[in-house]
């Protein structure tokens, strides 16, 4: 007897997510399902996948063993769907995540480009937190990933395009003595930022950690965008990518303060699922970087 699409299914998703109420939830089926077509799985390969002895299953060293072989078997499946009638070549879909400050930045050009080289192409944009941006790839809701800081995962290629210069600053109509930013200065200071798990967030905790410290009031909001305006209200401070706030609008009444202990930058990346596709991602991300370079060029040199 051979085992079925939906075991396998089930089988990597309890894996991959830990658990088989999250796993549940995933493929939107009820556990008792999922628990039965893994043990289903179990009887047919003649072995247990998963001990069931600890808290969270964990998998057995067969179950490590052919975790790998199903991966690759359900990527090959999805291909295959995407070329079915309904996704041939000429009505293909790409699917393209990026964070924040590339969307405002690079994406629009990268459409452009895009859609000359393929005017068939239809795009999804997903524009969310790196972290949500690298979870959404690995579970396949999106082909590609414009992000910063990603993971490394077994599988998935990851190519670093640039890095990201990031700032502390204020509304010029906020009290505050000098033009260096310390953790002992901005702590009792509301701050603006992208909720956790986000990267900003991240550093931000990390950064007041140096000195023993953790920020008063950390206000939480999505788009940087928007995060750039509130502090140039006047109201608090935020961490942000120095190009967010030249995206932002020249209206913005912000002081942009020296930050000690420095800031490490973050790096941007590209990443995507190895596939016989990686041709075309990889031309993706050489399409991002020169569009960043030639941006980030002086008027004059872009002129030239």
């Amino acid at each position: 007897m051979r085992y079925t699409f939906g075991q396998a299914e089930a089988f990597y998703w309890v894996a991959r997510l830990g658990g088989f109420r999250a796993a549940a939830s995933h493929l939107n089926l009820s556990q008792p399902t999922v628990s039965l077509r893994v043990k289903e799985l179990e009887r047919i390969l003649g072995t247990e996948l998963f001990d069931r002895s600890l808290y969270r299953p964990s998998l057995t060293t067969f179950g490590d063993a052919i975790y790998g072989d199903v991966e690759r078997i359900l990527a090959h499946a999805e291909q295959v769907q995407r070329r079915s009638a309904g996704g041939s070549a000429d009505r293909s879909l790409l699917r393209i995540g990026a964070a924040d400050s590339f969307a405002a930045r690079i994406l629009p050009d990268l459409l452009v480009s895009l859609a000359m080289q393929r005017p068939e192409l239809q795009v999804d944009v997903t524009v969310d937190f790196s972290t949500r941006l690298e979870q959404q790839l690995l579970d396949r809701a999106i082909d590609i990933a414009f992000l910063s800081q990603p993971r490394a995962h077994d599988g998935i290629t990851i190519v670093p395009l640039w890095l990201i210069d990031l700032v502390w600053v204020i509304g010029t109509n906020l009290p505050f003595e000098g033009d260096i930013a310390t953790p002992e200065n901005l702590v009792d200071l509301p701050i603006f930022t992208n909720g956790p798990p986000s990267g900003l967030f991240t550093t931000i905790q990390m950064w007041f950690g140096t000195r023993g410290l953790k920020p008063h009031r950390l206000n939480t909001c999505n788009p940087l965008t928007v995060i750039a305006r509130l502090a140039g209200a006047g109201t608090g401070a935020a961490l942000l990518p120095r190009e967010i706030i030249k995206l932002s609008g020249g209206d913005l009444k912000l002081r942009v303060l020296e930050a000690e202990p420095p800031i490490p930058a973050h790096n941007l990346c590209v990443m995507w699922w190895g596939s016989e596709t990686a041709g075309e991602y990889a031309y993706l991300a050489d399409m991002a970087r020169r569009i960043f370079s030639q941006t980030s060029a002086p008027a004059a040199d872009r002129s030239a």
